[in-house]
């Protein structure tokens, strides 16, 4: 019929070639997107063909086997992608395809209901991924016949410049054929490697096979047969009692490009008023790129098991970009260009859902395989603690899960967490203590922790930078505060008769010594004051309650940041040598221009033992030698 009868020739409906040309030029970054495109629609159709058929089975007549065949024709640089799915009229093709924004398959979704539509696989929601055809191609033709009708095939073309022809066509068979003919610039479309990677990257997991056209040669004769590109089911479709340990490994490498195994993984099957298959793993080694500003999450999104991106950030929160895997939904709405989630109720609830399993991963293999949780921690311990600023929800979950280093390890590899500290308390003790500092070496030798190691009392090491952004959010656990030994008064429980009566007595004895600490250096010291925190050590500086510490000041001046110096308080020890000298000194005469210089020696002590910076370093040198020509002269 299409050899006497010329073809029709019909404008576009809506804002056509406006719209049209944003449709091809703009809704999507990435030209090989239009395949998957295709090929899903193709999926749409025979899921409508198969759902027709579910209370008409005559109406499939002899070809029960649906399928989507791609055919290459590097000649005419064409593709043709087939399918034997329910096909249009002509009707269905001016409404569908001559309507730009319409879509055959929302108008189908409104008339499903219950387990039918349930059952769909249907993602084609806005009715114009088709168009994004004429990328790659410079003429579109459809050849198509609905499925169970009389009404000759209809043939449908464009060069999607506004307008297009219709006109009947030859086709005995039910479906649809697309036949794109490519720009010169893209004919390596034409090529089969291209379509097979195509195929592999978005479109390896649906449901119907995917056929093209494989030469083989069998005794000596060259035959062509169909080869399957979608053979392969996807691992999380699949029920955990079928699937061994070594495939989900073997999945996780392929999808990671690590070599070794993950340390954990959790397959999971979401169903209810969300439905959604998840599989997520820990990985073993940090990525090089971890900390990179730019540096995205490892979930893949497949909707109805389609993929729609790597690197999915909305599947899960920052501080567990760490995590690899993959989440398909079966209710996910997308955008037009399938390319960017929208913002909605269904993925906040996936987001939260996960997050929650895999921090409870975390937490069982801290418990079960405490060995692989200290490598996972050496590796992704940093991350984990961005959370306590991401994630409040979760706040307790994060203090079970957070590791320290600690007083009574040996190396940093001795790693506590705040459960074992609470545990582990003495028995008058009311809080948590921690120090923070540079590295482990600089605050295992801090004078703070003097009086904590004579009495066997836990410090905790917070050597990380990030550990004082942290304590801000951290709260308390297990009802016990968390209080630094660098700050404040200590209570560490009831004295002994002999350190009451050493207390008082040094603050009687050294009131005025300690008045003129305080007067002599002003601009630095708030307070100068007798402890009993010290046990080796002449003397240290330590931070009001309320004030910044030394180690956050430093953080900060790092960082090219604005610190306001805040005066500190000196705290001395009234059983060391030098104390006691000084102290006899005063007593001899209160004017002795070598106080102040001694003063300023030890304050510059505590300075550097702290891991401070001292104002003048020249001069600091100079009263040490002085010191020393002092000593060897006598």
């Amino acid at each position: 019929m299409s050899d006497t009868v010329a073809p029709e020739k019909i404008e576009f409906q809506a804002e056509v070639k406006q719209i049209l040309n944003l449709v091809i030029n703009s809704l999507y970054s990435n030209k090989e997107i239009c395949i998957r495109e295709v090929v899903s629609n193709a999926s749409d159709a025979i899921d409508k063909a198969r759902i027709e058929s579910l209370t008409n089975i005559e109406v499939l007549g002899d070809d029960h086997n649906f399928k989507i065949k791609i055919d290459l024709d590097k000649d005419k640089n064409q593709i043709i992608i087939s399918d034997n799915g329910i096909g249009m009229s002509k009707e269905e093709v001016v409404s569908n395809i001559g309507t730009i924004a319409r879509s055959g398959t929302q108008n189908f979704l409104k008339e499903l209901s219950g387990d039918q539509k349930k059952d769909t696989t249907l993602i084609g929601q806005f009715g114009v991924g088709f168009y994004s055809t004429f990328m790659i191609a410079d003429k579109v033709e459809i050849k198509t016949k609905r499925l169970g009708s009389d009404e000759p095939a209809t043939k449908w073309e464009s060069q999607g410049d506004g307008s297009y022809t219709l006109e009947e066509t030859d086709k005995e068979s039910r479906g649809t054929d697309i036949i794109l003919h490519l720009k010169e610039e893209d004919k390596d479309f034409c090529d089969d490697w291209k379509i097979r990677s195509i195929i592999k990257k978005y479109s390896s997991f649906m449901p119907h096979p995917i056929v093209m056209d494989k030469e083989t040669e069998v005794d000596k004769k060259k035959v062509v047969e169909e080869e399957v590109l979608n053979d392969k089911p996807p691992i999380w479709l699949r029920q955990k009692t079928d699937i061994k340990k070594e495939e989900y490994q073997d999945f996780f490498k392929h999808l990671s490009m690590e070599t070794e195994d993950a340390l954990a993984y959790a397959h999971n099957h979401v169903e209810g008023t969300l439905e959604y298959k998840s599989l997520f793993y820990i990985p073993s080694k940090a990525p090089y790129d971890l900390y990179h500003p730019e540096k995205t999450n490892g979930l893949s999104l497949y909707v109805k098991r389609i993929f729609i991106m790597n690197d999915c950030k909305e599947l899960l929160p920052n501080y567990l970009r760490f995590v690899k895997g993959v989440v398909d939904s079966e209710d996910l709405p997308l955008n037009i260009s399938r390319e960017i989630l929208q913002q909605n109720n269904i993925l906040t609830k996936i987001q939260k859902a996960s997050t929650k399993k895999i921090l409870n991963m975390l937490k069982s293999m801290a418990t079960k395989k405490p060995d692989d949780y200290k490598k996972f921690w050496k590796e992704f311990g940093n991350v984990i603690k961005e959370g306590f600023h991401m994630n409040w929800e979760n706040l307790d979950e994060l203090k079970q899960l957070v590791r320290f280093q600690s007083s009574t390890g040996s190396s940093e590899d001795d790693i506590r967490s705040l459960a074992d500290y609470v545990k582990d308390m003495k028995k008058d003790q009311k809080e948590i203590y921690y120090i923070t500092g540079e590295n482990r070496q600089a605050v295992d030798n801090s004078p703070h922790l003097e009086v904590f190691k004579s009495k066997e009392i836990e410090v905790l090491y917070m050597v990380d930078p990030i550990d004082e952004w942290i304590l801000q959010g951290m709260g308390d656990f297990d009802g016990k505060q968390l209080k630094s030994v660098t700050k404040g008064d200590l209570d560490l429980g009831e004295l002994s008769k002999e350190e009451k009566a050493a207390q008082k007595e040094g603050k009687s004895k050294f009131k005025k010594l300690s008045k003129f600490i305080s007067d002599s250096f002003p601009n630095m010291l708030k307070e100068v004051r007798v402890t009993t925190r010290l046990k080796d050590s002449p003397c240290c500086l330590v931070a009001d309650e309320a004030d910044m510490g030394a180690n956050m000041e430093r953080i900060l001046k790092m960082t090219n940041q604005a610190v306001q110096k805040s005066k500190r308080i000196l705290e001395i020890n009234p059983e060391h040598p030098i104390l006691q000298n000084m102290q006899a000194r005063y007593d001899k005469d209160a004017k002795d221009p070598k106080l102040q210089e001694w003063t300023g020696l030890l304050i510059d002590q505590a300075l550097l033992a702290e891991g401070s910076e001292i104002e003048n370093p020249v001069e600091f040198i100079k009263k040490i030698n002085g010191l020393l020509q002092e000593v060897s002269a006598k």
